[in-house]
């Protein structure tokens, strides 16, 4: 009796790993993708920036900043945490709704690199290296946020 539950426990082991394997899969598709949108539509933004004017660019990268600090709150406030990641339709929804906070995130970031671009080109280098460090701490977050419910989850 005593192997028979060994052998349950070590293959519910197995398919464990398999499913933190496969959620680890769909977090790290959902990043490139959210990369692969972010880099296409950067063309998009450059030209419509461009058009704007100089003198309003400044007001223009406030409002970005406010959107930014509330599609961030709105991200961490969603945790995984308060998801049954065990319910394949609760995971897809949790993701769905990460996916579109982050890209929200990525594509702000990158309309305010290249509006400090026009107004303070000798800034932009810098600017580019700290959105990089935030974009990727955020992404880390998402991350750990989501390993965390596989590392809580009953064994």
């Amino acid at each position: 009796m005593l192997k028979i539950t060994s052998i349950a426990k070590e293959k519910s082991s197995i398919s464990n790993r398999l499913t933190v394997k496969r959620a680890l899969l769909e977090n790290t598709v959902k990043h490139l993708v959210i990369i692969f949108i972010t880099t296409s539509v950067y063309g998009l933004i450059y030209n419509e920036l461009e058009i704007v004017k100089l003198s309003s660019i400044g007001d223009f990268l406030s409002l970005i900043s406010i959107l930014l600090v509330t599609v961030c709150f709105a991200n961490f406030a969603s945790s995984y945490e308060i998801t049954d990641i065990s319910k394949h339709w609760m995971r897809v929804l949790s993701q769905c709704a990460s996916f579109a906070f982050i890209l929200l995130i990525a594509i702000l970031l990158e309309t305010m690199v290249i509006g400090i671009k026009f107004v303070y080109p000798l800034l932009h280098r810098l600017f580019l290296i700290f959105t990089l460090f935030l974009f990727s701490g955020i992404v880390l977050y998402d991350y750990w946020d989501f390993v965390r419910c596989f590392a809580r989850r009953p064994k």
